[in-house]
């Protein structure tokens, strides 16, 4: 016991093992409650079925609902805050920004692309810096930042102002994705995994709505009180709902089992935590060295990781949306900004139950393949785009499922390399950036204003990006068997690949697709 206590007190450095004695922590945490005694009733299956924490011994369940009620919880209003002050540019476009500032051509565009730009160069270094500092101390803090410039974007009086403040705004945001992605996949068992990076792309949406939301009744009800604009008021009203939520970061972010001084877990649950992860395999975070950062580079991980997580990305089309129902003349400011909030909603859904279905079933890579055909099939629709008003309407509206298969691949991702912490955050770091590499100049060629709604080549390139991610996963799926074979893994009761010597009573040698 006095090792344990020494283990905990020295929790603020990062180590390379677990060094927990699982009996233990398991019998302090759970109240001397063992899991294979629990059986729940029915009730409790049922709606487990939706949300794990019903199913779970009633201390296991306490210390799930205290990650979810801090960690998760932060996590979420962080990512809705996030979107909501990237995506509030294009609402405030077709809402008055652009007869005010007198915007022309390009410039909508390149308001997206200084902040892709932002947001590329810091994808990769922000991983580096959570790695060598605390992601408690340096997430909140970023988005303190940027919360303040979104607020000065009402301020703006030219293009050129809002190209330098929308860089820094997307180099400070660029921590929060592949951030929250690591930690999260830090904390929670692979059947509770999925649905939580759901939820938490899900957010994207809830912000892209609220956005929609906010901007209307901006427009509506403030547009010109006190000589400010229903687009500037959108801009400051963001700021203010970020502000509060940024500082929450600072109490509420726990950083990894290992280094956590989170309050509100005490030195039992702090050991606990470390204990679950051992338990799957997965290992805790290590310095990372410009040799070990050159290394990831090097091998084939990050690169077969960026076809399934990129090419959807590449081929996105939603947000054009508004732009057609603008240029169809039948609908009013409000209404424009409040139309693409159903299909927020339909995303909502569609990622949420596929997502749910990919913990329960264990299938990741078949149902990521299944939900990327929607959006290859919505973006064939829009290509022929010769289709009658409504359903092209509907096709618009289930096109915003886009972004379906993300969670379920991250966790796949965290799964399949699960032995490298550091790698778990730095392939979405990196496919973030690639991605912003791609949204810095792809959609001025694919998608340029002046052609709006009608486009030569940017839905036809679009459906084809999803037929290649089509292509893509599968590839994953190939290329994560042979590694656990050629590194002689073994499966653990959870599915999981580890190494041999760590679980030498397991033998299977099966995992779901």
């Amino acid at each position: 016991m006095e090792n344990l206590k020494s283990d905990l007190k020295e929790s603020n450095t990062i180590t390379t093992e677990y060094p927990v004695d699982s009996n233990i922590v398991s019998s302090l945490a759970l109240g001397n409650c063992p899991t294979e005694d629990w059986k729940p009733p029915k009730w409790r299956k049922v709606l487990g079925f939706v949300w794990d924490t019903f199913e779970l011994p009633p201390g296991e369940r306490q210390y799930i609902q205290r990650l979810d009620f801090f960690m998760f919880s932060y996590s979420l209003l962080s990512y809705v805050v996030k979107f909501l002050d990237q995506n509030n540019v294009s609402n405030a476009y077709v809402s008055g920004m652009k007869e005010d500032l007198n915007l022309q051509g390009q410039e909508r565009n390149l308001f997206n692309t200084f902040f892709n730009v932002g947001y590329l160069i810091g994808s990769i270094p922000s991983q580096v810096i959570i790695n060598r500092t605390r992601a408690s101390i340096f997430i909140p803090s970023c988005e303190l930042i940027w919360s303040v410039l979104v607020m000065t974007l009402a301020a703006a009086k030219n293009a050129k102002t809002i190209y330098g403040i929308r860089f820094i705004i997307g180099l400070c945001e660029a921590t929060v994705f592949p951030g929250f992605a690591l930690i999260l996949g830090s904390w929670y068992y692979p059947n509770q995994l999925a649905k939580r990076m759901a939820l938490f792309e899900c957010s994207s949406s809830a912000a892209q709505m609220f956005s929609g939301y906010i901007q209307s009744g901006a427009y509506a009800n403030l547009n010109g009180r006190y000589g400010i604009s229903g687009w500037q008021w959108a801009f400051i009203i963001d700021g203010i709902i970020s502000i509060p939520i940024a500082c929450m970061g600072y109490f509420c972010l726990p950083d990894f089992p290992t280094t956590t001084r989170a309050l509100w877990l005490n030195k039992e649950q702090r050991a606990y935590g470390i204990e679950r992860m051992a338990k799957i395999g997965r290992k805790p975070p290590r310095k990372l060295t410009l040799k070990r950062l050159g290394k990831f580079f090097l091998t084939f991980r990050p690169w077969v990781f960026c076809g399934p997580y990129n090419l959807g990305n590449f081929g996105s089309s939603y947000s054009y949306f508004n732009l057609w129902l603008s240029a169809t003349g039948r609908y009013s400011v409000e209404q424009v900004n409040i139309l693409p909030t159903a299909g927020n909603a339909i995303s909502i859904v569609i990622t949420y139950t596929f997502s749910l279905l990919s913990d329960f079933t264990g299938r990741r890579g078949s149902l990521a393949f299944l939900v990327t055909l929607i959006p290859f099939f919505t973006n064939i629709c829009l290509a022929v785009w010769d289709i009658s008003f409504n359903f092209k309407l509907a096709v618009n509206l289930i096109n915003y499922a886009s972004w379906s298969s993300q969670p379920i691949i991250i966790s796949w991702a965290a799964e399949s390399f699960q032995d490298d912490a550091e790698t778990r955050g730095l392939v979405v770091g990196l496919g973030n950036t690639m991605s912003y590499i791609m949204s810095a100049w792809l959609p001025l060629l694919l998608f340029p204003t002046p052609e709006a709604p009608v486009y030569k080549y940017g839905y036809k390139f679009s459906a084809g990006f999803y037929g290649l991610q089509l292509v893509a996963i599968p590839i994953f799926w190939y290329y994560v068997r042979w590694e656990q074979k050629s590194k002689g893994k073994v499966f653990n009761e959870f599915g999981l690949a580890v190494d041999r010597e760590d679980m030498p009573e397991i033998t299977s040698e099966k995992t779901p697709v």
